[in-house]
């Protein structure tokens, strides 16, 4: 179906109507983004029409896990943005070194090459303190994928290439096991992540962290939904945590500098104040 006969109403129905029935709110997203996702997923599932598809939501229980994975689909790699990981890599170092335990959570972690990355910095660092982290994300296929470390090797040129960037002296080879067509991250380096699904609108965060990552997630939502998320992740930070962004998620006027002191504006690094 062209792209035009998907309309801002029938977009605003579709939301609403997922939310109502299902609880899961798609409304607070930037709606251009919205709706080429859902034009996505027209065209990926073969519906000629919004109200097709919702007859399928009707009919097949199981069919919104197949809307909110075409909705979701990241695009990541490995040391993404390798400026972070030299900044972030000097500060476990430096302000994490005494610490007993480390917490972290990967907020929209999406296929998880943000926490292999995490998982050999913490390699790198030689970090010996009590590490426990979360990855979590909407897209459930997209955490299967996350769990299994499995990625093309066509995928791992551009992992390289920023690893390279991050480490030049370093040896990315050893943190995988190299196949035909594709590359197996080493699980060693998830063995202190526990994945699961959450919805980071919706979904209450009951933990404490000292790291949260949410990077290139919040880009899809409005300023209003930014807030709301800003204030969630500052309560689920402890005092002196690092949040960490991506470089187009959040404007620096919403992050409130009551709350927060940004401390790498390169890095998009924010520290909650004590």
């Amino acid at each position: 179906m062209p792209a035009q006969e998907v309309t801002d109403e029938e977009v605003r129905s579709l939301t609403q109507s997922i939310l109502t029935r299902y609880g899961i709110d798609f409304t607070c997203y930037e709606p251009k983004s919205l709706r080429r996702r859902i034009m996505s997923v027209l065209h990926t599932q073969n519906f000629q029409s919004i109200h097709e598809m919702w007859v399928r939501f009707l009919r097949d229980s199981t069919f919104v896990y197949t809307f909110m994975n075409g909705i979701s689909v990241g695009m990541t790699s490995m040391f993404r943005d390798p400026v972070l990981w030299k900044t972030l890599k000097h500060k476990l170092r430096v302000d994490f070194r005494d610490r007993d335990s480390l917490t972290i959570w990967h907020a929209g972690c999406s296929t998880g090459e943000e926490v292999y990355t995490m998982g050999i910095l913490l390699k790198e660092t030689a970090f010996t303190s009590k590490v426990r982290a979360t990855a979590t994300d909407i897209n459930q296929e997209a955490i299967q994928v996350a769990q299994q470390g499995v990625y093309h090797k066509l995928k791992m040129i551009e992992n390289e290439t920023n690893y390279r960037e991050y480490n030049a002296l370093g040896d990315f080879s050893r943190y995988y096991k190299s196949g035909d067509k594709e590359a197996t991250m080493n699980p060693e380096l998830i063995s202190h992540v526990s994945f699961r699904y959450h919805n980071l609108i919706t979904d209450s965060v009951p933990e404490k962290y000292d790291i949260i990552f949410c990077r290139n997630v919040m880009i899809y939502f409005d300023n209003a939904a930014k807030t709301k998320l800003l204030a969630k992740f500052y309560d689920a930070l402890r005092p002196g945590g690092l949040f960490i962004v991506g470089f187009y998620d959040a404007p620096v006027h919403l992050v409130d500098e009551n709350r927060f002191d940004l401390i790498d504006a390169d890095a998009r690094i924010f520290k909650k104040k004590a």
